[in-house]
């Protein structure tokens, strides 16, 4: 071949190469998300970015996952969603098996990289080849018969696409383009629905809850120490950061307040303008408040609960013994009204507006509030639906209620309808105590709260479960989000038809009517 000619097939090598690569790497956007083995069956054994005592404290990039004794060696192993491999070897990690790596791109044009290591062929002697296509759900390997048993490493990256990594760093997995892929896992699945409107991550577990503004926009405090405004689709318009620890922000005079750790409090305006300050004396609160009447009741580092005055300047009194907040209620009246609060560590106290404590009750379990005629108190327990009254007596609600716990949840609504949820089925009684329904709920774990909006029931737990049950107990919806023990719950239907929910680190907003439109 002369020079001219090989000039010429090169030039078309450079032109047609592109398109080559164009057809082998099209494999298609991500439309669904799944886990690689059976959630329902297989457990986590190793956490992601959790130091390991076995890898000199160095952090865990993903996570491990075990199907049990005898079970997990050559299980199956799927591609969570639509790729292209970009890296497959039989021998990647050595005698600690193969390691496959998947490009995924999504809608919004991320591209993240889900990498599978401890396995081996499915079927046949290799794995999937490198630069093939892969549909969610396909089975690519099986896992290895590794240290210290049989199970399948699995990570999220936003980088590395053709190399197995050591599976553990000594710096932080997040800043080195490692993601948690459980978490990433769980919040796709909704992130990629229909009715997914936006979301907001913050950079830790929320601990208070955002403040919704006027414009249906809303400040939030990020890992005590950053202040954020978010538009009314979650797109952050500032971040301030603070120089002392803020424990919440809520609205006052027309205006928004922040509390500090050291009982300071601040205005802040929409646009992160800070205001007048002053300090409260006496109160150190730990968390956020409980808003009762005009007043706000605060938890502290020593296990009392301090209430603050309608100006916000004093102490107006303070219960001893409270360990932790862990749900509350205000019933009676406006001018007589009383605090139904559970503590941490189960116990139900009832407080008088005066600061009077009428009585303290040990439970067994975990506890859920709602309330009852004439502006009673319903405690949902593990023995039963109760009512309590304004000096503290307990008399049976609901003689064939279930079992209560820590699972359960109570919501009643206008018509005098009280709505149980045992951990495992929903079921709706009328005034008369007569069942009008009831739903079973499979895979709602962890702590449960209950709202109403538009007749329609929804249910959230700190698991980051959400479904909604119509009023007549048909399940017409349901999904998931990265949540866990522990995670805040937060929930508001704005009035443009947008649920806002708030679990763990993130905020989201979904189509109200989209969400519901089964109902």
């Amino acid at each position: 071949m002369d020079r001219r000619a090989a000039l010429l097939v090169a030039f078309f090598i450079l032109i047609l190469t592109p398109h080559i690569i164009s057809a082998q790497t099209d494999c298609g956007v991500v439309d669904v998300v799944q886990y690689p083995v059976d959630e329902e069956t297989w457990v986590l054994a190793q956490g992601y970015s959790v130091a390991s005592p076995r890898h000199q404290g160095r952090f865990h990039t993903g996570a491990d996952l075990y199907g049990g004794r005898n079970t997990s060696f050559a299980s199956p192993v799927r591609a969570i969603a639509n790729g292209r491999i970009t890296y497959s070897y039989a021998l990647g990690w050595g005698r600690d098996g193969g390691a496959i790596i998947i490009e995924h791109t999504f809608p919004d044009g991320s591209i993240y990289y889900s990498m599978y290591g401890h396995v081996m062929p499915f079927s046949g002697d290799q794995l999937p080849p490198r630069l093939s296509c892969v549909q969610a759900g396909e089975i690519i390997a099986a896992v290895a018969d590794v240290r210290p048993a049989p199970h399948l490493h699995f990570e999220i990256r936003v980088n590395t696409p053709d190399a197995p990594g050591a599976g553990y760093t000594r710096e932080a997995p997040e800043d080195l383009g490692y993601r948690d892929p459980l978490q990433f896992v769980a919040n796709q699945q909704t992130w990629l629905q229909p009715y997914h409107l936006w979301h907001a991550l913050a950079d830790h577990d929320l601990q208070t809850p955002p403040l919704l503004l006027n414009d249906n926009s809303f400040l939030y405090v990020d890992d005590g120490l950053t202040l954020r405004r978010a538009t009314s689709d979650g797109r952050v318009l500032w971040r301030k950061r603070m120089e002392k620890v803020a424990i919440s922000v809520t609205s006052f005079q027309g205006s928004s307040l922040l509390t500090f750790a050291d009982g300071t409090m601040q205005f802040v305006d929409a646009d992160g303008n800070f205001g007048d300050a002053w300090r409260v004396p006496d109160l150190q609160p730990t968390g956020a408040p409980i808003i009762a009447q005009s007043w706000l009741l605060f938890p502290t580092a020593e296990g009392e609960l301090v209430a603050v005055d309608e100006n916000r300047r004093n102490v107006l009194w303070r219960v001893q013994d409270v360990p932790g907040i862990s749900r509350w209620r205000i019933f009676g009246s406006d001018l007589n009204w009383v605090l139904g609060l559970l503590t941490t560590s189960n116990e139900v106290l009832t407080i008088t507006g005066s600061g009077v404590v009428l009585e303290r009750a040990p439970l067994r379990e975990s506890a859920s509030f709602g309330i009852g005629p004439d502006n009673t108190l319903l405690a949902y327990t593990y023995g039963g639906l109760w009512q309590i009254d304004l000096d503290s007596e307990w008399t049976l609600e609901l003689p064939d209620a279930p079992r209560g716990g820590n699972n359960a949840a109570l919501l009643t609504t206008s018509a005098g309808h009280r709505i149980l949820f045992d951990g495992r089925v929903m079921q709706s009684y009328d005034s008369d105590d007569a069942m009008l329904w009831q739903t079973a709920l499979n895979g709602v774990t962890g702590r449960v709260e209950m709202a109403q909006y538009d007749g329609i029931n929804v249910l959230l737990s700190e698991h980051g479960d959400i479904a909604v049950i119509n009023g007549a107990g048909r399940l017409c919806g349901q999904t998931q989000v990265f949540g866990r023990t522990g995670s805040l719950i937060w929930y508001d239907l704005g009035d443009d038809n947008t649920l806002r929910l708030a679990i763990a680190d993130q905020i989201l907003g979904l189509d109200w009517a989209k969400f519901t439109q089964a109902c």
